[in-house]
């Protein structure tokens, strides 16, 4: 199919023309295609008039163009005017010469009625060719008004991108394209305090290829088919590629962040005391202020957002601001610690009775810098120790005189002396308790806590069924009369046992001193090994019981022979080293039968 034959169908007509005995001038047919450009309007009326001239006998000669500008800015071809009636009737024959020949060939009747036919034929054909012309020239109106209605316009059933742009504008279609566009004009950066800043596209170095790519659309289109348009769709896509200046980005990016006069420093959270006396923590400001050696990151996770095709930046997640030292997550447990002192309370367990520690005292003993609040608050331990020197001057035994009622003398007085029996509290440790627990705001009930001799893990308590506010012991325990050199052992009250007993050589380091001792610790078959006036020994025994952090105890002794009592001890032979000496069933009786934690009252 030619152009001619294209351009009729775009239109729906069938305009063949060389059927109707039409005919187009074959250098005026070629010159739209070979100058590839669009018909005109005055083309094609002078392409239409021609041809019905040329059906009708007209114009004999060709018509010359006379070249001018369209309404779309190109370049057209005019036809010069037809030549008049006279100048064709020159090159005309005459009219009898042609009927003369008619009449000779046909004979003067028939030639008279076929003369007749000829004009009735032709006048019908005038008239067909006087229809195919006004059609074709209403055709053409239609065709010209529809390619005048899209002038500087794209075609019906147009998309760009999704976008209908059927009858804009090349200006029209880019803006309805650049608001709906991936890419928008600027970028949206949010700082960490809510507010938010612009960057123009091209601060950066971006350059925008719609307006191009709409253009390229627009050529692209042939406007000769716009009827044709509206039956088929023309979609037309691209994909917007944003590429910029890192390094302008950057440049900006440091401009309003890192050198902005608006920007914060955080401020650490602390504590602080209301009027209620209650203590609330005052949350940490983070600020805005960008570390400088910190700025990569900034940049980084600005590109990285912009890279993933995101351009409403929200910079408060990238990791790059100066941070707050102190936040209020690291000081809830210390207000909460600081409110908890008013109320806490500390119970120390004495047996027959207690001993409370409140807040309102512990309150005096704090010392809080709310300017250090990191540091939380300290507790005086002065404070902490005097109040545990009180519980020990008014708790402890350890050390104290005693009313006790002697076998044979009566009630004496017996001192601590060289004994370990008693309640001892360690002092240090208890107040380390106590520091802790106020450290911690907790609350607690507890034992104090008692004093462990270091040499020999001896822990300076006694039975909790015997202490009461009056005594420490009570009517179980063993007694020894070192001046009688005898030992009496009573159960609940009841004599139980009773021995004879040879004591220390009464010289420094072997006499055997008075006191309060306790029943702590017992060992079957051991050697006794030691040294005193200059002379070592080692003695074997069959039953050691330990009442004593010094070395004394109460045990059987062969090398007494059976002989215990009376003066014995005063011999340096015979005399212990310090120890009580007892037959062998009767040390053999403590040991079995005598229960650990007994008292034993020692006594001249």
């Amino acid at each position: 199919m030619n152009d001619r034959e294209r351009k009729d169908n775009d239109l729906g007509i069938d305009l063949d023309l060389d059927m109707k005995g039409l005919t187009l001038d074959s250098d005026e047919a070629a010159k739209p295609q070979a100058q590839n450009r669009p018909m005109s309007h005055e083309d094609m009326a002078r392409m239409i008039a021609k041809n019905m001239a040329m059906q009708d006998g007209g114009f004999d000669e060709p018509i010359t163009p006379v070249r001018g500008v369209s309404d779309f800015g190109e370049e057209t071809v005019k036809p010069k005017k037809p030549k008049t009636t006279e100048t064709r009737s020159k090159n005309a024959k005459p009219a009898s010469k042609q009927t003369s020949k008619q009449t000779s060939n046909n004979g003067s009747k028939n030639g008279k009625k076929k003369k007749k036919k000829s004009s009735s034929g032709k006048t019908a054909a005038i008239a067909i060719c006087s229809v195919v012309g006004v059609m074709i020239v209403a055709a053409g109106g239609f065709y010209l008004w529809g390619m005048n209605s899209y002038k500087d316009k794209f075609l019906g059933n147009t998309y760009i991108n999704g976008i209908e742009v059927s009858g804009k504008t090349k200006a029209e279609a880019y803006k309805l394209v650049s608001e709906q566009a991936v890419i928008p004009k600027a970028i949206t950066v949010t700082k960490k305090d809510g507010t938010a800043f612009s960057i123009k596209l091209s601060e950066i170095g971006y350059n925008d290829n719609t307006q191009n790519l709409i253009t390229q659309y627009y050529t692209q289109q042939n406007h000769y088919s716009w009827f044709s348009s509206a039956m088929k769709r023309t979609d037309f896509t691209f994909e917007s590629k944003f590429k910029y200046d890192k390094a302008k980005l950057e440049k900006v990016l440091k401009r309003k962040v890192l050198d902005s006069q608006s920007t914060k420093e955080p401020e650490d959270a602390y504590i602080k005391k209301g009027d209620d006396n209650s203590y609330v923590v005052v949350k940490e400001t983070t600020g805005d202020a960008v570390e400088e050696d910190k700025i990569d990151e900034l940049y980084s996770y600005v590109e990285e957002q912009l890279d993933d095709g995101s351009f409403d930046v929200d910079i408060s997640q990238a990791d790059c601001y100066k941070k707050p030292a102190i936040t209020a997550d690291m000081l809830e447990e210390t207000c909460q610690k600081l409110n908890n002192l008013n109320d806490i309370e500390i119970t120390f367990d004495f047996i027959y009775t207690t001993e409370t520690l409140t807040g309102d005292t512990i309150m005096d003993w704090i010392t809080f810098d709310e300017d250090n609040a990191e540091a939380g608050y300290t507790v005086d331990e002065d404070k902490a120790m005097a109040y545990v020197e009180d519980l020990a001057d008014k708790y402890d035994t350890f050390g104290k005189d005693r009313e006790f009622k002697t076998t044979k003398r009566g009630t004496i007085t017996i001192s601590q002396g060289e004994g370990c029996y008693g309640w001892w509290i360690d002092q240090q440790k208890t107040c380390d308790l106590i520091v802790d627990l106020v450290e911690k705001g907790e609350s607690a009930e507890t034992e104090p806590v008692y004093y462990v001799n270091p040499d020999s893990a001896y822990e300076y308590t006694c039975n909790k069924d015997w202490r009461t506010a009056d005594k420490d012991y009570g009517n179980t325990y063993i007694e020894v009369d070192l001046t009688a050199q005898h030992l009496w052992y009573y159960k609940d009250g009841k004599l139980t046992m009773e021995s004879d007993i040879v004591s220390g050589y009464p010289s420094k380091s072997r006499n055997t001193p008075g006191g309060v001792y306790k029943l702590w610790y017992k060992e079957k078959g051991k050697t006794l090994r030691g040294s005193a006036d200059g002379q070592s020994y080692a003695s074997y025994v069959d039953y050691w019981n330990n009442i004593s952090t010094i070395g004394i105890g109460l045990h059987d002794a062969s090398w007494q022979n059976g002989n215990f009592g009376g003066e014995r001890y005063k011999s340096s032979t015979w005399g212990s080293h310090g120890c009580i000496n007892m037959p062998f069933d009767k040390a053999k009786y403590v040991y079995e039968k005598i229960d650990m934690g007994t008292p034993v009252f020692m006594y001249w």
